[in-house]
């Protein structure tokens, strides 16, 4: 059965931005996160029900980022000394959101499934002088080396991220009493939902191996040469695309409070003009 939309509450969604002024309360967007798009689309497609409660289960996981309260933050906030209410300086949100653009191509490029060398699979475009490959019964091809290069990938996304993310904070402290509190906001929500972004992030690779097995079975079914595999049409070429998406997804994910970040300022120099 299909992971229906009308299923998931409203919270599953995600945030896309949180943005604050002087004169308006705090207030977060809501909107459908790239993962999750992915996760149901993925669902649909398996629709066995042993693959579902993996894609449920993280579906429960993003809902229960988004039920912790804002009060305590918000109080936090309210809480602020006098001399954060200070007139900031203009800020160029132009060159913050470039920053931004820059930093998501660079690291979109480099999220690559790449198949380690040790891997024993035939390599890409190989000509048919070379030798023979193996049978398929003599390719062992298994996840480990995929799930190994998803986690080195997530680690490296976190370092990133959380450097820019630290990057654009310091940047908007410089800015209104408003942009000042979004920081002290965000850094509070980041506190609060880290351990459970984490432990989602963190169950990505188990579902993707669910993947890896639908494609491989897909192969066992319609049985290709082993030189055909990483080729549009293969099993490991239509993996490594949905390892790409799946990368490409959890980025997208990581970046929206980032992006919050930046739409604020950009915000702020408007009312400025």
């Amino acid at each position: 059965m299909a992971m229906a939309s009308s299923r998931i509450p409203h919270q599953l969604q995600g945030p896309s931005a949180v943005t604050g002024t002087d004169s308006t309360p705090l207030r977060q967007h809501v909107g459908q996160s790239r993962l999750l798009r992915l996760l149901q689309e993925w669902a649909r497609v398996e629709a066995e029900s042993s693959r579902l409660d993996v894609a449920e289960r993280l579906s429960g996981w993003l809902g229960a980022m988004d039920t912790v309260t804002l009060d305590g933050a918000l109080q936090s906030i309210e809480a602020y000394p006098a001399q954060t209410r200070k007139a900031g300086e203009p800020l160029d949100a132009g060159a913050l959101s470039q920053r931004l653009h820059r930093v998501t191509l660079e690291m979109s490029a480099g999220l690559t499934p790449a198949v380690p060398a040790s891997s024993p699979l035939p390599p890409r475009g190989a000509r048919a002088a070379e030798p023979p490959a193996p049978a398929p019964d003599e390719v062992k091809v298994t996840y480990a080396p995929y799930y190994q290069r998803y986690l080195d990938l997530q680690k490296r996304m976190d370092q990133q991220v959380a450097a820019l993310r630290a990057e654009l904070r310091q940047a908007l402290t410089r800015g209104s009493p408003g942009l000042r509190q979004l920081v002290a906001l965000d850094s509070v929500m980041e506190q609060m939902l880290g351990p459970r972004a984490q432990k989602l992030l963190a169950s990505v690779p188990v579902f993707l191996e669910r993947r890896f097995a639908y494609w491989r079975q897909a192969q066992e079914r319609a049985p290709q040469p082993p030189e055909r595999w990483h080729q549009p049409g293969g099993w490991i070429h239509a993996f490594e695309h949905d390892m790409k998406e799946m990368l490409l997804a959890e980025l997208h994910l990581r970046l929206r409070p980032l992006q919050g970040l930046v739409e604020a300022a950009q915000n702020e120099q408007q009312k400025r003009t």
